[in-house]
């Protein structure tokens, strides 16, 4: 009897002990978002210990400086003057690594003199001239034949009309030039940096793009397509015929132009994303350290396939995928282009099972009145909502070039918040993997379809109508989902082809999703649609919004198959004329979202999952506070936390069948997590 008394109270112990576990937080993650370590702050990008002092003494003092306000790591390089050459330089740097080991920074390295990166402040083309970027031109003679020619490319281009400099450019598909410039670079500090695996995390590549788009186009200026010697035979390697007789339909619509532009734009994607994204990543993994960066002109499809043919191919060759955010305006980013950013980089990190993501962080918008404004500094709200947006959709490190450090003591308390706001982001979601149902088709091969080269400038429309709907439709979708609070990825045709599908679902590396989106577009791969077909045999909700695909990806495919089967899939229920209302009820009818009361779009939503634990993250992207009921299905239990504060409270909550109702009221340009457990 006493042995049966001694059981059950253990028992009951052992049930108010779990149900207490329950109700609060763990411990060890409440003490790191209360005070979170250096490895969860931002880094700051400082370009040289130089700029500190030469002597480690110096170099210490304004270091422990930057620890005092909460910054947690730096991204380095030696100094710029006499760059790659000088003794004097590398030994400040190598002293200046040292002191920030001793003082615990993590170290990223930074691979450039200024940008973009490849050039090794000019020390490639110094070695070899014949490693700089070329174009092929079309030039029509007087009796109206064309020939073709290749051109240096420079003049009007990135390489001028960067802020940084303007320096002649290496050629990113030329696999030896890019073979050189890792040997000019990463290969030099991996001699000076014993152990480097150890010590630094990643390397950080900074805008290196293809240069035959123009920014300021030169009175001379030709249309002109990305080209390297072995171009040809890689194309006809990898397609299975020779470019040269189609080479016309690359410049203007005549022959089977639709078709041998997806085959063209499509080897140059593999060529960059290998050749340059994928030496670099090569090299890192030999020496047990993180390739990351950003690329350059990410906000737009046309732009993707200006300067890399395919932006998602090349991010997937980042251990880090990173973006660059030069407005520290919130209202601007949610309600342009700017957004779409971070979404692409965190797709491609989710496509190839990976979570740990980058953002180079700045206001230099506001800093230089670029878009019009008046010249200033951010100011803290801005800053925190910056970051939160972004952590929303999936960023999850900071690099930042704000300068505020360095400012007055009003300017550097606001950057300490800051540093902390970020550090509490990151605690939550560096670790944390990424919960949607929704994955929206990446319509590259549609913008392929349609692009010729011009000579207007990248920020000019394209003359191409039906490219610019492509584009421009593709990003109010994208906007519309984050609006209803329905998270998503962004997914290539390869992930779709890959994918697993099963019990109503298919999943990509670790993500798994109910429904796809296939936004108007007029190029797919005929693979790409009969997987597509098969999602939706097997339950998957699949909706197609606008012009369905009529045109085969590639010159070795038909289009009429194609055609025949975009038809079949996307009939009836499966098809809208746009993304619009009737796109989100059929998305809440299968479940796919959060649903807010009442609808706001103004607060967006994002879920993760850390250590067991349920994340709902709510952003407020306009000034002014929200309040709302947030429906969680099948939740146990909630607690608020608030990164601006540190300060964690039980959550208002009504249980409703298996729902719980989360009360909240989300300050203006700001936060909170909403933390529970299944």
């Amino acid at each position: 009897m006493k042995e049966g008394l001694l059981v059950l109270a253990t028992l009951i112990v052992g049930s108010v002990t779990l149900n207490a576990m329950r109700q609060s937080p763990p411990q060890y993650l409440t003490s790191l978002f209360r005070s979170p370590p250096s490895k969860y702050r931002l880094l700051q990008i400082i370009h040289g210990f130089g700029r500190f002092g030469n002597d480690a003494v110096t170099i210490r003092e304004r270091l422990q400086d930057l620890k005092s306000i909460g910054v947690g790591g730096l991204v380095v390089n030696v100094g710029f003057q006499d760059y790659m050459r000088s003794d004097e330089q590398w030994r400040i740097f190598l002293s200046g690594v040292k002191v920030a080991e001793e003082l615990g920074f993590v170290l990223w390295l930074y691979d450039e003199e200024g940008y973009p990166s490849g050039a090794a402040g000019g020390l490639v083309l110094e070695r070899n001239p014949d490693f700089e970027a070329i174009g092929l031109v079309r030039i029509v003679d007087e009796e109206g034949k064309p020939r073709y020619e290749i051109q240096r490319m420079y003049e009007g281009t990135h390489c001028t009309e960067n802020v940084y400099k303007k320096r002649r450019y290496i050629n990113i598909i030329d696999p030896e030039a890019v073979r050189t410039f890792i040997a000019l670079t990463h290969s030099e500090y991996a001699k000076r940096i014993p152990n480097l695996g150890k010590r630094i995390r990643a390397i950080f590549t900074d805008e290196p793009s293809l240069v035959t788009t123009y920014i300021r186009p030169p009175e001379n200026a030709l249309p002109a397509i990305p080209w390297v010697e072995d171009l040809p035979k890689e194309f006809k390697r990898r397609k299975g015929y020779d470019l040269t007789p189609h080479l016309d339909s690359l410049f203007i619509d005549v022959g089977d132009y639709q078709r041998v532009r997806c085959d063209f734009y499509d080897v140059v994607a593999q060529l960059v994303a290998e050749r340059y994204f994928g030496q670099i990543q090569d090299w890192c993994h030999r020496n047990g350290i993180a390739s990351s960066g950003h690329l350059l002109a990410e906000e737009k499809l046309l732009w993707h396939a200006m300067y890399y043919g395919d932006l998602i191919a090349c991010l997937r060759r980042m251990d880090i995928p990173g973006i660059d955010m030069l407005t520290s305006d919130p209202r601007a980013i949610v309600t342009g282009h700017g957004f779409i950013v971070p979404k692409l980089a965190s797709s491609a990190a989710h496509l190839e099972g990976i979570y740990e993501t980058m953002s180079e962080t700045s206001d230099f918008v506001q800093r230089t009145g670029a878009w019009g404004g008046q010249k200033r500094r951010a100011w803290l709200p801005e800053m925190k909502a910056t970051a939160a947006i972004q952590f929303l959709l999936g960023i999850n490190t900071i690099t930042s070039y704000y300068s505020h450090p360095f400012g007055d003591q009003n300017e550097r308390e606001d950057y300490a918040h800051y540093c902390t706001y970020v550090g509490r982001l990151g605690v939550m979601l560096r670790d944390a993997g990424h919960v949607c149902d929704v994955a929206v088709l990446y319509p590259i091969a549609g913008i392929w379809a349609n692009f010729y080269p011009t000579t207007l400038s990248m920020y000019q429309p394209h003359p191409s109508k039906r490219l610019n709907e492509i584009d421009d439709q593709f990003v109010q979708l994208c906007r519309l989902l984050l609006q209803n609070q329905i998270d998503y990825d962004i997914v290539d045709e390869m992930a779709i082809c890959e994918a697993k599908v099963e019990r109503g679902r298919f999943r990509v590396a670790k993500e798994s999703y109910k429904a796809l989106i296939v936004p108007t577009t007029d190029a797919i791969h005929l693979s790409t649609l009969r997987k597509i077909e098969e999602m939706k045999r097997r339950g998957v909700l699949v909706i197609a919004i606008g012009k369905i695909p009529e045109f085969a990806a590639s010159r070795n495919e038909d289009n009429e198959p194609v055609r025949e089967l975009a038809k079949r899939i996307f009939s009836g229920e499966s098809w809208l004329p746009s993304a619009n209302e009737k796109l989100i009820q059929k998305l809440r009818t299968g479940n796919c979202g959060i649903v807010v009361e009442p609808q706001n779009p103004n607060l967006w939503v994002a879920r993760y999952q850390r250590n067991g634990l349920q994340i709902c993250f709510l952003v407020n992207t306009t000034t002014e506070p929200i309040s709302a009921t947030v429906h969680l299905p099948n939740w146990r239990q909630a607690s608020l936390w608030f990164p601006d504060s540190g300060e964690i409270q039980p959550a208002k909550a009504m249980r409703e069948g298996k729902e719980l109702r989360v009360t909240v009221t989300v300050p203006a340009l700001d936060s909170l997590f909403i933390v529970g457990s299944k």
